[in-house]
C-alpha cells in the first residue's frame, strides 16, 4: 500500500509539480520583460536591438541557478523514490544528494536575485 502511494507521488512530482513550476517561472520572467517594454514605450523611449539583448540576458546568473536547481530536483526526486522502492532506506539516502544540490541551487538563486535588486 505505501509503495503504491510513493509510486503515485513520484509520478505526480515528475509530470506535475516540477514542469508546472518551471513553466510558471518562465511565464513570470516573460511577463516582467513585457512590462518593462511597455513602461519604456509609455515613457516615450524606443526599443532598439541593444535594449532587447540586455533584457534577454537578464543581468545575472540567478536564472541559471534556478534552472539547475530544477534539473537537480527533477533528477533527485525520482532517483530517491526509486531507490526507496527497490531497497531499504540505506540505499535511498544516496538519492538525496541530488535533491540537496537542487535545493542549494534554488537558495543560491534566491539570494542572487535579492542582491541584484
Amino acid at each position: 500500500m505505501s509503495g503504491e502511494i510513493i509510486g503515485f507521488l513520484s509520478v505526480f512530482l515528475i509530470f506535475g509539480i516540477v514542469p508546472v513550476s518551471a513553466l510558471l517561472y518562465l511565464h513570470k520572467i516573460k511577463t516582467k520583460k513585457m512590462d518593462t517594454l511597455v513602461k519604456l514605450v509609455e515613457l516615450g523611449g524606443n526599443v532598439d536591438p541593444d535594449m532587447m539583448k540586455m533584457l534577454s540576458e537578464g543581468g545575472g546568473s540567478y536564472k541559471m541557478d534556478y534552472k539547475w536547481g530544477l534539473v537537480w530536483l527533477a533528477i533527485g526526486i525520482p532517483v530517491t523514490l526509486g531507490l526507496l522502492l527497490q531497497s531499504d532506506m540505506t540505499q535511498a539516502v544516496w538519492g538525496l544528494i541530488p535533491i540537496f544540490i537542487g535545493i542549494a541551487f534554488l537558495i543560491s538563486g534566491k539570494y542572487r536575485l535579492r542582491e541584484s535588486e
